[in-house]
């Protein structure tokens, strides 16, 4: 009823269709058709607020709001965290899309949204974020001691800090015929470009070296040693961190989609983890 209000105080009508879009872990996603019109509305889940922080995405937001990263924003509620967005037809998934050069079309936008001149007023925070969610997993399905070293490694690390995305799964990441859009900026702060750089490679199982190398061709002027041991840390981490919210998730709504991507992040962390070790030998 609340959600027909504010679609009847936006646009005038009562008259409108809502089509479930089927996809989204933290969010609720509907196709609004109305006055020939088609948008976008995001509905967050109750448990939404175990991991994110609306001030991270209305700092963001106001950083963004006068370039194209994004899609054109119509509506937006910090309280409620629901959005309305502009729908633009002929998209693609990254996962999803056929082009040749998609990954270098997301290096040229990861690259154009960290050189942005501002910064948000909120750093994201790893190793806190980390400990959020593993303090909120009491019935553990798997035994993650032996990789917690990796929380040291990260706090050894520190680069200059810019605005990233910090979610770069295929489902927020838009590609299109002639522009391509960064959405969902939920997680978005301050943080080291090099998480936001494994945040893609590990969310879209980018895993053979040659594809990798596409993506730093793009993104860096020059990879060094030190960038790539840095690398290989973030990696490591970002595996321990999405099977520690992956299991968070499981116990808050038992769905087995949880459950999946938890088993496919350890079996990721016990890789990478030692492919990080070597680094060290």
């Amino acid at each position: 009823m609340e959600l027909h209000k504010l679609i009847k105080s936006l646009f005038q009508t009562s008259i409108y269709t809502l089509e479930d879009t089927k996809k989204g872990l933290t969010n609720r996603n509907f196709l609004l058709t109305v006055n020939q019109k088609q948008f976008i509305i995001r509905i967050p889940y109750q448990d939404s607020h175990q991991v994110v922080d609306r001030k991270q995405e209305v700092y963001a937001l106001e950083i963004i709001k006068q370039t194209d990263l994004d899609v054109p924003l119509i509506y937006f509620n910090e309280v409620s965290g629901i959005k309305i967005t502009a729908y633009i037809p002929n998209l693609e998934e990254f996962q999803d899309s056929q082009k040749q050069d998609k990954i270098e079309r997301v290096a040229r936008l990861m690259k154009k949204l960290h050189n942005l001149p501002n910064v948000s007023k909120i750093d994201f925070q790893p190793v806190e974020t980390w400990k959020r969610y593993y303090a909120n997993v009491h019935d553990p399905i798997y035994d993650l001691s032996s990789y917690t070293s990796i929380i040291e490694d990260v706090q050894t690390l520190h680069n200059p800090k810019v605005l990233c995305h910090n979610d770069w799964v295929s489902g927020n990441i838009l590609l299109g015929t002639h522009k391509d859009y960064l959405i969902d900026f939920e997680y978005a702060a301050n943080n080291d470009p090099l998480f936001d750089i494994m945040s893609f490679l590990t969310e879209n199982n980018i895993d053979d070296e040659n594809d990798r190398q596409r993506f730093y061709q793009i993104y860096f002027d020059n990879i060094t040693p030190i960038i790539k041991k840095q690398l290989a840390i973030w990696e490591s981490f970002h595996n321990l961190l999405w099977c520690t919210w992956a299991m968070m998730m499981y116990e808050s709504r038992k769905d087995d989609v949880f459950r999946q991507i938890a088993h496919d992040k350890y079996c990721a962390l016990t890789k990478s983890f030692h492919k990080k070790n070597a680094y060290y030998t």
